[in-house]
């Protein structure tokens, strides 16, 4: 019962959801040097010289695909093997390609996720006159979406004379 994980503990979506959360997504072709990978998110990231409500809106901060792509291969390693009746070594043998994919993908979750994470806070404390703990607070007991948050934020916190900067430098109009 060495891969007794897969029933319980790590799938924590069904396999409805999981199909679901990935329509949303664009599919991948066969990439040979990034072969776990399945689906891509399609979102050209903006610089950090965009506003935050344009990133916001373009989904920069969104949920990267990568842990619904690391549940859809743990379902098809579920598929593909009966606890019951194989033992350790046929086990190893029928799902290591799945289980790679799975570490692979959850670490590229957990890099993404961080780098998402940090430019977040990153735009927020600039553009408003807010610490990070009192955003991470404020985040988690938010009840609704980053866009109404935003929203909530230009209304009643201090915007940073960063935050009036346009996003695009460069030689003043002329004046007469």
């Amino acid at each position: 019962m060495r891969f007794s994980f897969i029933r319980e503990s790590v799938l924590t979506h069904s396999l409805d959801v999981v199909h679901e959360n990935l329509a949303r997504y664009q599919p991948l072709n066969y990439n040979r040097f990034m072969w776990w990978r399945s689906h891509t998110d399609g979102i050209k990231p903006l610089s950090k010289r965009a506003t935050l409500k344009e990133r916001i809106v373009n989904g920069d901060f969104n949920e990267s695909s990568y842990f619904m792509q690391a549940q859809l291969a743990l379902h098809n390693a579920k598929t593909k093997v009966d606890l019951n009746r194989h033992d350790h070594s046929d086990q190893l043998d029928i799902l290591a390609v799945d289980l790679a994919r799975y570490k692979r993908l959850m670490e590229d979750y957990w890099k993404e996720e961080t780098a998402r994470l940090e430019a977040l806070y990153e735009a927020f404390t600039k553009t408003f006159n807010i610490t990070r703990t009192e955003l991470e607070e404020e985040l988690c007991n938010w009840p609704g979406e980053l866009l109404s948050y935003y929203k909530y934020c230009m209304e009643y916190k201090y915007s940073t004379p960063y935050a009036n900067r346009k996003s695009k430098r460069g030689r003043p109009k002329k004046t007469k």
